[in-house]
């Protein structure tokens, strides 16, 4: 029952059964399903007259004037203003609709994304939306979903992305809303990455480090000392930090670090392995509890790896995350009673994340035209789980990172 009225709504769109995968968010298990789905493209109308969620989002435009863009990997060319009057949009997930199991987390996704739909035609918008199943890869995407619509949100994995890509032409850029393998596609493809890589996270993390120490603070760098050669994150963090000019005493264990009894020891752990960075997390965490004197600066992984909720409280966790649901943000509290409302159930992770996707890029679309993958960096949101960032470095690839604090006193804030 937990999933039938979800089901019920959707069943006019979709066939109602999928299984699921996991990709980005903690708590959610992949379901394995043998069976092929049954695809079908379905078009939705969304009209203008629709109930509407207030406002859900902050959002900051930096003007519509008509100028010139240069994009890496085409020809350089006059930005035109294209609005349609109609936005034609396509989604790719991998629903596995005519599975024996119904797909949670991409449905999930897509009821997020038609709560956003309706938003944005409560404010005049016009769009037809054309959903296509990508999780049985026998059948071919119909080529009008590639053709025929100016937003194409999916699909999900890289392979089906990389597979995709073939079928876009010159002017048409395909979204990758949740695996953050794409990242490296979006230089030289027509990929607009949503999910902030983790060298955005590394790099926001010693921002926030170079404000937060005070002077005469020590900054303690835990080095998985253990393998030949460090890995990738570790490298790219010791590089930042030598860049920065912060100064940080490295050490190989949180033991070793000379903990005061006055005042805080900053600390960053620099390893490519989930159990070097879950055993320094419980060591910091015993020093954390027992004088409440270190503060753990690091990013989702730090949380992703089986470490406990209590150890982060303890060690005064500042974690760089591309994902977090402030509960008590009025515009969560909105979605969050618009979506049990009209589901008769509660949102997960992929819900938040399918608002988000959507409202954005179709935002997007309605202020700059056809080419708004043209003006990424002219145009922020904050959603209610990400936000989106794009600059002139990187234009195709999301750079925003929320700062969330775990605190001594069991509460879990966004830093604003």
């Amino acid at each position: 029952m937990k999933k039938f009225c979800t089901l019920l709504i959707l069943f006019c769109l979709i066939p109602a059964c999928a299984s699921a995968q996991w990709y980005l968010f903690p708590g959610k298990k992949k379901q394995n399903n043998p069976k092929t789905a049954v695809r079908d493209t379905v078009p939705v109308r969304i009209r203008p007259d629709s109930t509407a969620l207030p406002p859900v989002f902050d959002s900051i435009s930096t003007g519509l004037a008509d100028s010139l863009q240069t994009v890496p990997g085409i020809v350089e060319d006059v930005f035109v203003l294209d609005i349609p009057e109609v936005v034609h949009i396509g989604l790719a997930l991998p629903l596995q609709a005519s599975g024996t199991k119904a797909s949670e987390n991409f449905l999930d996704f897509y009821s997020g994304a038609l709560l956003a739909l309706r938003d944005l035609g409560a404010t005049g918008l016009k769009a037809d939306l054309q959903v296509f199943d990508t999780a049985d890869g026998k059948i071919a995407a119909p080529a009008s979903l590639y053709t025929a619509n100016d937003v194409i949100i999916g699909p999900v994995t890289l392979q089906d992305i990389r597979q995709a890509l073939p079928q876009c032409g010159p002017d048409t850029y395909l979204v990758s809303p949740l695996d953050p393998k794409a990242a490296d596609l979006a230089a030289d493809a027509h990929i607009v990455q949503s999910p902030t890589p983790w060298t955005a996270q590394m790099d926001e993390l010693v921002r926030w480090v170079q404000q937060d120490r005070l002077p005469g603070e020590e900054l303690y760098v835990v080095r998985d000392t253990a393998v030949a050669a460090p890995g990738e994150q570790s490298v790219y963090l010791l590089s930042r930090l030598q860049e920065s000019g912060i100064p940080f005493r490295s050490v190989s264990a949180a033991n070793r670090i000379p903990y005061p009894e006055d005042g805080k020891v900053r600390v960053l752990i620099a390893s490519d392995r989930d159990n070097f960075i879950t055993g320094t997390v419980r060591s910091l965490s015993i020093e954390g509890a027992r004088n409440n004197n270190v503060i753990l600066y690091g990013t989702t992984r730090v949380r992703t790896n089986g470490t406990g909720q209590a150890d982060l409280h303890n060690t005064n966790a500042h974690l760089a995350s591309a994902y977090f649901i402030d509960y008590e943000d009025p515009a969560v509290e909105r979605f969050i009673l618009a979506y049990r409302s009209l589901f008769q159930n509660e949102p997960g992770s992929f819900a938040f994340q399918g608002y988000d996707t959507m409202h954005y890029y179709v935002s997007m679309c309605t202020r700059f035209g056809r080419q708004w993958y043209k003006k990424l960096p002219d145009y922020r949101e904050k959603g209610l789980q990400s936000d989106f960032l794009f600059t002139e470095a990187q234009p195709r690839v999301n750079q925003a990172v929320r700062r969330v604090v775990y605190r001594p006193d069991l509460t879990t804030v966004l830093e604003k």
